[in-house]
């Protein structure tokens, strides 16, 4: 197996989401928001906001999972390599059936399908979590006291584990192209 060392832009959102945000923000604050429910931690100013102003921060990233899926097999293939000097100086015949043969061989010694399969379902499962919350929440009256939300832990629980079976999803994927 020969790695390549080039970071594509698609590794980059991974990082970014993933790490940056999902990992390093989102389910950090998930999990101190567990803490308040339970209540193990007070901080007044998260329990007010957190519900209103951290939680839906979901909506605007949630995307990022599922195209991050469904992007990893073209932009990751080893056929990128011919985008990318010296392989860019190839005839476009060698580019052709090189680039598919690599791609093939790479789809054959790797779990690239399930990888894919299993985060694009992560995603969606995180999806459905984060809606049935949101769902449950609409019949709460004060969203800003953790005491009226303490009976929604098992929703907010769940949720939670939906992100971290994402960022574990997403932690499968090879972090540089390699070629087979």
């Amino acid at each position: 197996m020969l790695k390549m060392g080039v970071a594509p832009c698609w590794q980059k959102r991974r990082s970014v989401f993933n790490h940056d945000w999902l990992k390093n923000q989102y389910m950090v604050a998930l999990a101190k928001y567990l803490n308040l429910l339970e209540g193990k931690i007070e901080d007044r100013d998260f329990e007010g906001s957190f519900v209103q102003s951290v939680l839906p921060e979901w909506e605007l990233h949630s995307r990022e999972a599922t195209a991050l899926a469904k992007d990893f097999e073209r932009e990751m293939s080893p056929r990128v390599m011919f985008d990318r000097y010296p392989l860019s100086l190839c005839d476009e015949h060698t580019k052709q059936w090189l680039g598919n043969l690599l791609h093939v061989l790479w789809l054959t010694r790797y779990p690239v399908r399930c990888w894919v399969a299993d985060a694009a379902e992560c995603a969606a499962e995180a999806e459905i979590a984060y809606s049935q919350l949101q769902e449950s929440l609409r019949s709460c009256q004060d969203i800003r006291s953790s005491d009226a939300l303490r009976g929604y832990r098992d929703k907010f629980i769940d949720f939670r584990a939906r992100c971290q079976d994402l960022a574990k999803a997403l932690e499968k994927f090879p972090s540089e192209v390699r070629v087979p």
